[in-house]
């Protein structure tokens, strides 16, 4: 922890240099290499050109003294002579050129020769002029140009062989170049992509961290690693999360409180109300009577919008994933259908159902209240002998449960409104049905917890066409197989009162 970086931009400095220092070395030990390298080829062009200038002069030389000799001893011309030591002059000349460039030992012994057999042809010149031993003269010249030409036949060999090494040295400049790239450049990678880790690791977890803050889930500890601003800023973020959770705790305990101190007085006035209405309501006149009639009525509706209040503070709430359990959507819906039937009788209505057994992951008290929030919206609103239709299947990999009525529906301009929290719609208030407003704001929130949809959909004909999309279980029954059917529900038609009778399907 003492070497951890102060900050994330400390970390950045750091990642970027470990990555660029070796690539820099690199750079700079194959900038050197290529600067010895050109010093080396420069000097050794220079001297291969000075030995071959001074060799070819030298040989040249060689050539006009024998000529200009031979000619002199036949002619006797002084003019030849001093042609003669001129071009000896020159040769001295190249000879001190060749000497300084550095000749090899073995050119030093031709250089050494080749001056000894010229001297020795310079002495004998006068002597041949005057009728001396002239094939001595020939011999020294004759050795004298076989000197100057192995000279230059050694400097060409000399200049291929520098020519050659200059290659070799190039091709393992070039091997070596290779070799380091190839050896630095992953390593440059992989310090790169360890820094980019270290560095974008945090930063994943703190967005990670504030998405399930604003998903509501509260429970899940935040621990950050990494720099210390990072870990300071993830410090803070749990520290925001246990607040968050110390809130959500005083406001459902607020709540519960509330609706405790609220629900006993109610009761009383709603206890009162009836003891009025059974045990004076025969004394009672009839603008009396209505009045503990409002009374009662009203105090059990207030008692409702208290409890629908309590359920829609829990349903905006974090969702206990402990309590999370792979449930029967199937089940659930076949027992609220069984517990409408009274409702369904008193008013007559026909029920189609298709369902298929479908599986999910929640809570049964939160799936049961999405299911019954449409269910008993749909037997509410429908008229007398009105059919309601049910029909649960699997589709794209979600639970899909559509419920129709063929009430008033749902004007335009209420789509979106009916999902608001109190909001009343004008069906409900025209046909005086009793309701909090909460029932379809609970059932969203609940459904949006699960990461599922809730939509009312066109319909062409009159009535409102509510449907639930929910994630399905990794388990999803194969098709065609359920459980038993206990109130014959799936697949049928029900008109109450009358017995359950089959049908086809939709």
């Amino acid at each position: 922890m003492a070497l951890r970086p102060s900050s994330i931009s400390k970390l950045i400095v750091i990642g970027f240099g470990l990555a660029i220092v070796p690539l820099v070395l690199v750079i700079v030990s194959v900038t050197f290499s290529i600067a010895h390298f050109a010093e080396q080829g420069q000097v050794s062009i220079l001297r291969a050109v000075a030995m071959s200038d001074a060799a070819n002069r030298m040989n040249n030389a060689v050539r006009s003294m024998e000529r200009y000799g031979l000619q002199y001893t036949v002619l006797q011309d002084q003019a030849l002579l001093v042609l003669y030591d001129q071009s000896f002059a020159e040769y001295k000349k190249a000879s001190t050129q060749f000497a300084a460039a550095g000749p090899s030992p073995v050119d030093r012994q031709h250089l050494e020769r080749l001056a000894a057999h010229l001297t020795r042809a310079r002495q004998l010149l006068p002597l041949v002029s005057l009728g001396g031993n002239r094939s001595a003269l020939e011999s020294d010249f004759s050795l004298a140009t076989g000197e100057a030409q192995h000279l230059q036949s050694d400097v060409n060999e000399g200049i291929s062989t520098e020519v050659a090494k200059l290659g070799t040295r190039a091709l393992a400049i070039k091997r070596l170049t290779i070799a380091e790239v190839l050896l630095v450049l992953p390593l440059s990678i992989a310090v790169a992509i360890l820094f980019i880790v270290l560095i974008t690791r945090p930063i994943r977890h703190l967005d990670q961290a504030v998405s399930g803050l604003g998903d509501g889930d509260l429970e899940t500890p935040i621990a950050v690693q990494g720099p210390r601003d990072i870990a300071s800023l993830g410090d803070r973020l749990e520290w925001l999360r246990n607040r968050l959770n110390a809130l959500e705790a005083a406001k459902l305990h607020f709540l519960r409180q509330l609706s405790h101190e609220l629900k006993t007085p109610l009761t009383a006035i709603r206890e009162g109300a009836e003891l009025l209405q059974e045990d004076l309501g025969h004394e009672l006149g009839a603008e009396q009577q209505e009045i503990v009639h409002i009374v009662r009525d009203n105090s059990l509706r207030l008692q409702r919008l208290i409890e629908d209040l309590l359920r829609f503070s829990l349903a905006e709430g974090p969702v206990g994933a402990g309590m999370v359990q792979e449930i029967s959507l199937t089940v659930v819906v076949e027992d609220l259908l069984l517990s409408y039937k009274p409702s369904l009788r008193s008013k007559s209505l026909h029920l189609v159902t298709d369902l298929a057994e479908v599986r999910v992951r929640g809570h049964e008290d939160r799936l049961r209240t999405i299911c019954d929030n449409l269910l008993s919206n749909a037997v509410k609103f429908s008229p007398q002998n009105a059919t309601i239709r049910v029909h649960l299947q699997v589709q794209d990999e979600q639970a899909v449960l559509d419920v129709q009525d063929e009430g008033p529906g749902v004007a335009p301009q209420e789509r979106e409104k009916i999902f608001d929290i109190l909001y009343r719609g004008e069906a409900s208030d025209a046909g005086k049905i009793e309701g909090s407003g909460l029932g379809l704001a609970i059932a969203r929130e609940y459904v949006l917890s699960y990461g599922g949809s809730l939509e009312l959909l066109d319909k062409e004909t009159p009535g409102a066409w509510f449907q639930l999309r929910l994630p399905l279980t990794d388990h999803v029954a194969p098709h065609g197989v359920h459980r038993a059917d206990p109130g014959g529900l799936r697949g049928h038609t029900v008109a109450v009162p009358a017995q359950y009778s089959d049908s086809q399907a939709r």
